[in-house]
């Protein structure tokens, strides 16, 4: 026996909600956005060109596609065809794939996605599913959407605009000048600029010009100097215009597209090259990406930024800046524990527990006991001198700064010497005050029962997010170019992520 199968029989069309779990994630998806105020949609509204779609389907169909990991515009139009939830959530709209990577590539996506952050927020303070009190930043690195070897670097760039600069000044000098009457008389160890180059161009179209005239005007039979000279002119501008200017031009765009980095690709020329830890041929290939630093509470991301820098030193300051709240208290790795980010916490009144990059290793019994370890020396105020483990005595020699040449910070180094420092177990000592007090508080305060509690969340709360988008989800590699789409790439996962784990606690028993 048989259920009854019949594809012939006559069936009315049912309420599509009826045919989906009630569990199911578009529910959530589906109750919050339409939450949401109106006036948060008002930027996509226009009079131009036929009825646009309400950005609500649109908006509720990425969050629902990419929390099944479906990133492409294409697939996602299919998923409105076959895909019965994703049916019910766009009203059996059919969503060109075209108007699906528009939207999500507008600034006004963007702006919408930072304002349902923070109403996600709102509402998971609402129902006591945070508190608001710790918030858990780490970042990663994930590939940007740019071929692998389009790679432009700041070193190379600047060794081929220096040959081109002693290049161009001897061609002009040797070659060029003595052949121009009214030549520019530049300084031999003058760089040549852009608009110098231009200049010259321009004296060099005029002398053809004006050889060519008195070719016309008075002409001989038999061989002709000038016209030899006319030749030797206009292979100068040659030169200049298609050689030297060209390249000119485009080693001041590739300073200007470096902005402080090293390294960028030609692709996506907001991405940076960095070393990831999945890389494609496993043999430590850099590749193009973006470091993304995120900020959780109970595993829901609060809050994100997209950075082109590899390390997350650098990154602090400024995603907590863009933070829609000032954190009361702020949780990060050894990665973050420079002097600069712990003095700005400071300065600011944010609580932190931040580890240092040798925290760890100073809780071991062998550092303890090593004479590596300023606790183990003997510090004399009033004659400004440190005392070795064996007995050596290092004196206070003179203060050094140490500029970050990125950020401009400047770092006070006390440095002290000994009498006689080959004979001495090390040559001198640099002490730096202000960054050992700081690190003497964070160490007090992770060690603490309290501390040490809230900083072990750190590793369950913050990093299994990751885990969640890359493995869970698949996304390892971004589907748009530029950082400010990328933003909203990286946006629209993680608050999928969210919602999928929003639906998880939402349950109907």
């Amino acid at each position: 026996m048989y259920v009854q199968y019949n594809m012939n029989q006559t069936s009315l069309p049912l309420e599509l909600s009826t045919c989906i779990d009630p569990n199911h994630i578009v529910f959530s998806i589906y109750n919050f956005v339409d939450s949401l105020d109106d006036h948060y949609f008002k930027i996509f509204e226009t009079q131009d060109g036929r009825p646009a779609y309400h950005p609500k389907p649109l908006i509720m169909s990425l969050l629902y596609a990419y929390s099944k990991g479906i990133f492409s515009g294409r697939k996602i139009e299919e998923m409105m065809e076959e895909n019965l939830p994703m049916q019910w959530l766009v009203a059996q709209q059919v969503i060109s794939y075209r108007t699906i990577n528009r939207f999500r590539s507008s600034d006004n996506c963007s702006r919408l996605l930072e304002n349902i952050f923070i109403e996600f927020t709102i509402q998971l303070k609402l129902e006591k599913l945070i508190t608001l009190e710790n918030v858990f930043i780490d970042g990663t690195k994930i590939e940007a959407n740019a071929n692998k070897y389009t790679f432009v670097w700041r070193k190379a760039t600047e060794r081929f605009a220096e040959r081109l600069k002693i290049s161009a000044r001897e061609y002009y000098f040797e070659e060029i000048q003595p052949m121009v009457d009214a030549g520019i008389q530049y300084d031999e160890e003058l760089e040549l600029e852009e608009s110098m180059l231009q200049e010259i161009t321009e004296l060099i179209e005029e002398e053809v010009e004006k050889l060519s005239q008195d070719i016309e005007e008075n002409p001989v039979k038999g061989p002709d100097p000038r016209k030899q000279a006319r030749r030797r002119l206009k292979k100068h501008h040659r030169k200049v215009s298609q050689d030297f200017l060209p390249r000119k031009r485009k080693y001041h765009q590739q300073f200007e597209t470096f902005d402080g980095r090293n390294s960028y690709s030609k692709t996506d020329t907001d991405a940076t090259f960095m070393r990831m830890k999945d890389d494609h041929m496993m043999n430590g290939q850099l590749k193009a990406g973006y470091n993304i630093q995120i900020g959780t509470e109970n595993q829901f991301v609060l809050h994100y930024d997209v950075f082109p820098n590899p390390t997350d030193t650098r990154t602090l300051q400024p995603f907590i800046e863009t933070f829609p709240h000032r954190p009361k208290r702020i949780v990060a790795d050894a990665g973050y524990g420079s002097e600069e980010n712990l003095t700005y916490l400071d300065d600011n009144d944010i609580d932190h527990l931040i580890k240092y990059n040798r925290f760890d290793k100073d809780q071991k019994k062998k550092h303890k006991t090593s004479d590596k370890n300023l606790g183990n020396w003997v510090y004399n105020e009033e004659e400004k001198t440190f005392t070795h483990p064996d007995g050596t005595i290092y004196y206070y020699s003179h203060q050094s700064k140490r500029r970050n040449k990125l950020s401009g910070y400047t770092s006070q180094v006390a440095v002290y010497k000994p009498t006689d420092p080959e004979n001495a177990p090390q040559k001198a000592l640099y002490y730096n005050e202000k960054y050992q007090i700081l690190k003497n508080t964070e160490a007090e305060k992770l060690l603490s029962k309290e501390g040490s509690i809230i900083f072990a969340k750190r590793k369950i709360d913050v990093e299994p997010v990751f885990g969640q988008i890359k493995a869970n989800l698949g996304f390892t590699r971004f589907n748009l170019r530029g950082k400010s789409k990328v933003k909203t790439d990286i946006g629209l996962v993680l608050m999928a992520n969210n919602l999928k784990k929003y639906a998880k606690n939402n349950v109907i028993k």
